[in-house]
């Protein structure tokens, strides 16, 4: 039986480990070691026989699934390499960008609290026609948002708000048809798991030396 991943399961292997993020039951999970064989083999299109022990506990679970649509196991996501953070010094920001920024926040914070993470996904996924700007533009508007992102954590003063701030980021951005990529990252030994929000190399918000220590299991946008 041909298998692949269930919808709105996506994985990557930091430091050759498996992590999975569920995105339908808003969770992150490892294997053992003898199922994490057998997956990335599974994964590469060198399964063995033998690989159907290790598979069984995730198909029991419905994480595989029968491949009807012949697709098979899909690769980890990519984005582009981060090489640096948007903002290379204190910027100033404007009252009206600050509370836009409040408001993005506002929203993202109660959309996570009443909407499934699997739906957020597919509204963060989904791409606009990017506007015709030109790079100063582009530049100024883009460190507009993240200046005002900044500023407003200093206020707010709150811990493990990345997925808010990168979910509130990656919105302000797709109103005004940039094409930012909203990631989610984890790392192995030990885990951890952060959202950052980039636009080709540099970190609009996340902060780069974060950033650098994740590997991406999922971008959007």
């Amino acid at each position: 039986m041909q298998l692949r991943l269930k919808d709105h399961l996506y994985w990557c292997a930091p430091a050759g480990r498996v992590i999975f993020l569920d995105a339908e039951a808003d969770r992150y999970f490892g294997l053992p070691a003898t199922a994490e064989e057998a997956f990335l083999r599974l994964a590469s299109g060198r399964e063995r026989q033998e690989d159907q022990n290790g598979l069984a506990p995730l198909i029991a679970r419905g994480m595989l699934v029968e491949d009807q649509r012949g697709e098979g196991v899909r690769p980890p996501q990519t984005v582009e390499l981060a090489t640096e953070d948007l903002l290379r010094e204190e910027s100033r920001t404007d009252p009206i960008a600050l509370a836009q920024a409040f408001f993005f926040e506002l929203s993202a914070a109660w959309l996570l609290r009443t909407r499934p993470l699997a739906e957020l996904i597919e509204r963060a996924a989904e791409i606009l026609p990017e506007a015709t700007r030109n790079e100063l533009d582009l530049g100024r508007t883009l460190c507009r948002i993240a200046a005002a992102s900044v500023a407003l954590s200093l206020v707010t003063r709150a811990t493990n708000r990345c997925l808010v701030r990168a979910l509130a980021v990656h919105r302000a951005c797709q109103l005004r048809r940039i094409a930012a990529k909203f990631v989610f990252g984890v790392r192995a030994n030990p885990f951890g798991a952060h959202c950052w929000v980039q636009h080709q190399g540099r970190v609009v918000v996340g902060e780069f030396e974060q950033v650098r220590l994740y590997t991406p299991i999922l971008a959007l946008g």
